[in-house]
């Protein structure tokens, strides 16, 4: 059973994702669709999203990481890093603010697990989140729909400071990242 103890809920997940992800990602994936829907979670850095939303709009900035081909994305960070699940690899960050691949488990029951017992150590260590929080103290909490993105990006000489990080909708952030840096995991 997944177990999410800070959940927000934005919405529920329309029955036709269910059913056209259904064999395609977990189970787990499914059970925290129908137990929890859309939404945010630890501390609203992570957020749970329409794979097919993303697929669509993203198709060219997701990325492989494993020879399969196949990479869905689950969720997205408060930093506008995707989260996605691979057959070969289980899920996986993709951090496009670092322009590096981050192995996150091979199950989504782990995760969360590992989330509530180690907290912001295992965001901070897996998802290099410690700016967030400092990020939502000085600009405000996120819409479910944006994310806080580096202007100028790091990639670009940009500073990892708090004052350089924008509110942005979190699409356009991704990929606005992939057309100056490139695919992260190719």
């Amino acid at each position: 059973m997944i177990e999410v103890s800070d959940f927000v809920p934005h919405g529920p997940v329309e029955p036709e994702v269910i059913e056209a992800y259904r064999g395609r990602v977990p189970d787990e994936v499914i059970e925290l669709w129908e137990t929890y829907g859309y939404g945010t979670f630890a501390w609203g850095f992570l957020r749970v999203i329409n794979p097919a939303v993303y697929e669509k709009e993203l198709a060219d900035c997701i990325g492989k990481t494993q020879g399969d081909g196949i990479s869905i994305p689950i969720m997205v960070t408060g930093l506008a890093d995707l989260i996605t699940w691979e057959p070969s690899l289980g899920f996986v960050g993709i951090i496009y603010r670092e322009g590096r691949i981050a192995g996150l488990n091979s199950e989504l029951g782990r995760f969360t697990r590992m989330l509530n017992r180690a907290g912001t150590d295992y965001l901070s260590m897996t998802l290099n989140w410690d700016i967030f929080p400092k990020a939502v103290e000085a600009h405000g909490e996120l819409p479910y729909d944006q994310s806080f993105t580096f202007v100028p990006l790091r990639s670009l000489g940009g500073p990892e400071k708090v004052e350089n990080l924008k509110k942005r909708e979190t699409i356009a952030a991704i990929q606005v990242m992939v057309e100056f840096q490139g695919v992260v995991g190719h």
